[in-house]
């Protein structure tokens, strides 16, 4: 009997436990949302006004400039030159963030939350509790009437189509979580997370193919039979104005089509973080980091050859980078560089024509290290080497007369590398027209090797790595339109 009383209790303390986690009431979803939305834009703003003051990043855009402008003269395809104006090529890189003015961010701020606070979480739209969340109904005269401008009559039929809700539930910590339902089925596909020093939106890619076939059924045929992952934007303050922007893939993404017969198939694996940028303003630094995961498209040849029907596969093993600036920095690092942790390549019926492979032999990747010399030409060192090693067995594709494969793409191997010492460097070396020295790179420390099945060029330090016009007759392909050389 003790036994059964206590495990009576129990239970009855665990469902009570449950049964007292009430639905919010509509001044904390009001003031939560209203105030933290609006400190967001204002945190957002003057972190991206201190960010855009920043020399070093105007430091990054003149270097990659001038890059852009000297390796014009080395030749990437066998061509003559990758760079045809005779004043050099500029690099469209930005030297600076957009500014913000801070009037402009307070006024936006100011109207954001007044809006959250009049026109979407008031007394007047509630429609009902259920269990611990409290909805919300949204017309469209509320959601469309910003400020004292009317609302849009065609914004209110919009939306009122949407029969749009509101969920709002309390989360851990303060916390309180939107969910945007459409549609009589009450599909979820959006979220939008507010904890005490962050906010987020995710979509759920299914939620989202059944409220696009809600809003128009007509449009059914057209989507992707299988839409399935899920993805979030968040914003993070980790400290005054000190933010982050970062986006993930919370559920791989898979998306089929089914088009003629047959499939086409994209995939990308869970990856959270995706990407993050975060702005420091107190301590002037800006930092960027992308890890994308395993990435593939399979589908059809496609065109009308006789390789029109053969299934085609581009599997990218991932690509990912670390970068951060600091005011008054010169030197800049690019870490953690890599193309995933496997080969990719590009397969035709299961058989690969091309792969990739970087520093399969020392860790897959490597850091680069960007630095002016005395010259204030950009000095480039990478760690602890730069190994890149590609196959190509591209013959079959001559079945498609558009695919114009080059013989030395044919049934070729190549491979770049360049390593030795602690840390192999180069740098560009600008033309010299007085003495016909084009123009090239030149090797610091280190070795550089270009390797095909049939052709070496090697590149010792203190020499140049230069493009020709022409290649010499029976020479490579690809390789014989590069050379090593004196720097002058």
């Amino acid at each position: 009997m003790k036994t059964k009383f206590w495990l009576t209790g129990t239970l009855m303390l665990a469902f009570g436990g449950v049964g007292c986690s009430d639905a919010p009431d509509v001044k904390e979803v009001s003031d939560t949302t209203a105030a933290r939305t609006a400190d967001m834009i204002r945190a957002a703003s003057a972190s991206a006004r201190v960010m855009s003051e920043m020399s070093s990043l105007e430091s990054m855009g003149s270097t990659a400039a001038i890059l852009q402008k000297t390796f014009g003269a080395v030749p990437l395809m066998g061509s003559p030159s990758t760079c045809t104006d005779p004043k050099g090529c500029e690099s469209g890189m930005p030297s600076n963030p957009v500014q913000v003015d801070p009037a402009a961010a307070e006024a936006q701020a100011a109207l954001v939350e007044k809006y959250l606070r009049e026109r979407i979480f008031t007394e007047a739209n509630v429609e009902g509790t259920e269990g611990d969340s409290l909805f919300f109904r949204i017309q469209g005269e509320d959601a469309c009437t910003v400020g004292e401008t009317p609302a849009d009559a065609s914004c209110v039929k919009a939306v009122d189509q949407l029969q749009l809700r509101i969920r709002a539930t309390r989360a851990d910590k303060d916390g309180l979580d939107l969910g945007f339902q459409f549609g009589p089925n009450h599909d979820e596909p959006l979220m939008l997370s507010f904890a005490e020093k962050s906010m987020a939106v995710a979509m759920d890619l299914g939620e989202a193919k059944d409220t696009v076939i809600f809003l128009a059924p007509e449009a059914a045929a057209q989507l992707p039979r299988v839409m399935a992952g899920k993805v979030e934007l968040r914003l993070t303050e980790n400290g005054p104005q000190d933010l982050t922007f970062s986006t993930g893939i919370l559920d791989g993404i898979r998306i089929e089509v089914d088009e003629d017969g047959a499939t086409h198939a994209f995939s990308t694996a869970k990856a959270n973080p995706l990407s993050e940028l975060r702005m420091n303003a107190n301590a002037k630094r800006l930092s960027f980091a992308l890890n994308l995961g395993t990435t593939e498209y399979k589908g059809p040849y496609g065109g009308t050859s006789a390789l029109s029907s053969q299934q085609v596969v581009y599997s990218l093993s991932g690509l990912s980078f670390e970068f951060s600036a600091e005011e008054a920095q010169n030197d800049f690092v690019i870490a953690h560089v890599g193309l995933g942790d496997a080969q990719s390549y590009m397969s035709l019926n299961g058989t690969k024509v091309i792969t990739a492979d970087l520093n399969a032999l020392s860790g897959r990747h490597f850091d680069l290290n960007l630095s002016k010399g005395a010259d204030g030409l950009p000095l480039i060192r990478v760690l602890p080497e730069f190994d890149l090693a590609a196959k190509f067995f591209m013959a079959p594709l001559k079945a498609d007369p558009l695919a114009g494969v080059p013989s030395f793409y044919e049934d070729q191997s190549y491979r770049v590398r360049l390593s030795g010492g602690n840390a192999p460097s180069i740098r560009p070396v600008e033309a010299n027209t007085a003495k016909g020295f084009p123009g090239g790179l030149q090797v610091v420390s280190g070795e550089l090797l270009l390797q095909g099945k049939d052709a070496t060029v090697t590149v010792p330090a203190g020499k140049c790595l230069v493009g020709k016009e022409t290649a010499a007759e029976n020479s490579h392909p690809l390789l014989g339109y590069f050379a090593a050389t004196d720097c002058q």
